[in-house]
C-alpha cells in the first residue's frame, strides 16, 4: 500500500507543477505558450551536443517518433525551433533551437524556477537535498 501511496504523490506532485506552470506561462508577458512537452523538446536540443533528430529526440524523452514529429512540427511553426539539413546525410534534417527558441527556453526555465521555488518555500535546505538526491536516484534507476 505505501508504494501505491509514493507514486500517486508524485503523479499528483507533477499535475501540480503542470497546472502551475499553465496558470504561470498565461500570466507572462507576452504568454509563454509553452507546454511541458515543448519545454522537454527544447531541452533536449538545447542540451545536445550536436543538432538531434526526431529519433533521437523521441528517444531522450521516451516518446514514439511520430509523437515527436507532431511536437517538433508544431515548434517549427510556432519558432522556436528549425529544421536544418543534415550534413552528412541529405535525405535527413537535424533539428535546432531558433534564436527565439534559447530565449524563450531561457523564460521557461526562469518560470520552473519561479514554481518549485514556490513550491518547496518552507522546506528545510536539508530536505531538498534528500529529495533531489531521490529524484537522481529515480532518474538513474528508471534508465
Amino acid at each position: 500500500m505505501e508504494d501505491e501511496v509514493i507514486w500517486i504523490k508524485l503523479l499528483q506532485a507533477v499535475d501540480e507543477i503542470r497546472e502551475l506552470h499553465h496558470r504561470e506561462s498565461l500570466l507572462e508577458r507576452p504568454p509563454l505558450h509553452t507546454t511541458i512537452a515543448e519545454a522537454k523538446v527544447m531541452h533536449c536540443v538545447l542540451f545536445s551536443r550536436e543538432k538531434c533528430s526526431v529519433k533521437e529526440i523521441a528517444d531522450r524523452l521516451g516518446i514514439t517518433p511520430g509523437a515527436a514529429s507532431q511536437i517538433i512540427e508544431k515548434m517549427v511553426r510556432k519558432g522556436p525551433l528549425i529544421r536544418v539539413p543534415d550534413e552528412n546525410d541529405r535525405r535527413s534534417v537535424r533539428i535546432t533551437l531558433s534564436p527565439e527558441g534559447v530565449e524563450r527556453h531561457k523564460q521557461v526555465s526562469a518560470s520552473f524556477n519561479a514554481i518549485m521555488k514556490k513550491l518547496l518555500d518552507g522546506v528545510p535546505p536539508e530536505k531538498i537535498q534528500i529529495f533531489e538526491e531521490v529524484l537522481d536516484h529515480l532518474i538513474k534507476a528508471g534508465r
